[in-house]
């Protein structure tokens, strides 16, 4: 037999040749990171607490009834229902939880890779430097999303399991029943997700420019912290409405009788362009940056955390100087008109739990409000504000009630009578103590 008549053997097609075997991407640089992640013992430690510390909390708080953390938004009812329980975490969460936990997974993904000098081998794949970055920033995003909805899943569950059921006072002064209360507290949590990804954003990159496993951890944590004073500072329109931290507030207005739409949309939209501004920062950033030996001296490494830190105090002396520029929501009027809804509706919700029968929907309440001595500018945060509450109906023959007001730069405020309304514990009609709704109270209105 010749070679001639010897079966030829096809070379393999092109497109098979590249099918032939799974190439490394997205995929695999996602699946590695998370494996990398998960792995740690000190994070593993952080995704266990996220679950525990929940529990003890509801724990905590149901032994504290009928007191509670007065100065947190839902605080003085989180030992009464397990609804509230969850919201005052997530108010905490979203200051402190939110911003480490994205320092922790985001801030050494990247940085990790220069204190232990292995970015030569990742480049050496054949997962070009974008894919490595999704795939980095999907694992940190997914453990930072599942550490930040342990904590809510296990807030609530556990509160309501330990703490109870019961109907939740919302921020218009208005019972919310235990189905719908479900529904708004998971809401608020999951839409707390937007601006944590912003920061989470924040965290890959400080990670990559700084190259430092510090920075990158504690730096989301240190600018949440910063922005948050600096509300404090003043209340001006401008600077609350590009903040990415402003987004953590617009949960609010799910727990109003209004309801706004408006307040959710913009710090969804806020939170979107802050996450899309550092993320294409740190990708720029990735793919420009140089891997030989003379890159990646420690030397190198104190210069970019030099110039971060530099870029931060200017940026944050730029905010200082706006803090007030631009017009406020926090007036007398809009004051006015939720106090004295949020009162009347309170009322009646006494009223319904000390006889046992319904009474008014809302009990109408005018309210006139001003500032100190009333030659203030009636406007912006502040607790020198002054609440006289006046029943609409004059056959009523209720008294005027001065409340005490604090009202803070995202439109929330506590108003307190003391004992012009009785103890802050009284007894319905067969005698069982229950916490007086209108002794002190909090409602919000919402601004940017």
């Amino acid at each position: 037999m010749t070679t001639d008549t010897l079966p030829r053997r096809e070379s393999p097609r092109p497109e098979a040749t590249a099918t032939a075997g799974p190439r490394p991407g997205l995929r695999a640089a996602t699946r590695v990171e998370l494996a990398k992640l998960t792995s740690q013992w000190p994070l593993r430690i952080v995704l266990a607490l996220c679950v525990v510390a929940p529990i003890g909390f509801a724990v905590f708080t149901k032994s504290q009834w009928p007191s509670g953390p007065a100065d947190t938004l839902f605080g003085r009812w989180s030992s009464t229902t397990g609804f509230a329980t969850s919201l005052t975490l997530l108010n905490d969460a979203n200051v402190y939880a939110a911003p480490l936990l994205a320092g922790l997974f985001a801030g050494d993904i990247f940085a990790g890779e220069d204190r232990h000098g292995t970015w030569k081998t990742i480049l050496t794949r054949s997962s070009s430097r974008t894919s490595i970055f999704i795939g980095k920033a999907l694992a940190a995003a997914i453990c930072v999303w599942a550490a930040f909805l342990a904590i809510g899943i296990a807030s609530l569950i556990a509160g309501v399991a330990i703490v109870g059921g019961s109907p939740l006072v919302g921020l218009s002064g208005q019972l919310v029943a235990g189905g719908q209360a479900w529904g708004l507290v998971a809401a608020a949590w999951v839409y707390s997700l937007l601006p944590a990804t912003a920061f989470i954003a924040l965290g890959l990159l400080l990670s990559i420019a700084s190259r430092s496993t510090i920075v990158g951890v504690l730096g989301p944590l240190v600018v949440a912290g910063g922005l948050i004073v600096l509300e404090t500072i003043d209340s001006g329109t401008i600077v609350r409405t590009i903040s990415p931290a402003t987004p953590f507030d617009a949960w609010h207005s799910l727990f109003t009788v209004a309801g706004s739409s408006g307040t959710l949309i913009q710090g969804a939209v806020t939170s979107v362009v802050w996450a899309a501004i550092f993320g294409g920062a740190a990708l720029v950033l990735l793919r420009r940056r140089g891997f030989a030996s003379s890159d990646t001296t420690p030397r190198l490494q104190r210069r970019a955390t030099f110039r971060l830190a530099a870029i931060a105090v200017i940026a944050g002396v730029v905010l200082l100087g706006a803090a007030g520029l631009g017009p406020t929501d926090l007036t007398a009027q809009r004051l006015q008109a939720s106090i004295g809804q949020t009162f009347g509706r309170l009322s009646a919700v006494r009223y319904a739990w000390q006889t046992g029968t319904p009474g008014q929907a809302n009990v109408p309440m005018t309210a006139t409000c001003n500032r100190g001595d009333g030659t203030q500018k009636s406007s912006g945060a502040g607790d020198d504000w002054a609440c006289v509450v006046v029943d609409s109906n004059p056959a009523d023959g209720a008294q005027p009630v001065t409340f005490d007001v604090t009202l803070k730069p995202n439109g929330c405020y506590t108003a307190e009578a003391g004992a012009a309304f009785g103890a802050l514990l009284i007894g319905n009609a067969q005698g069982k103590p229950f916490i007086n709704p209108v002794y002190a109270f909090d409602g919000c209105f919402g601004t940017p």
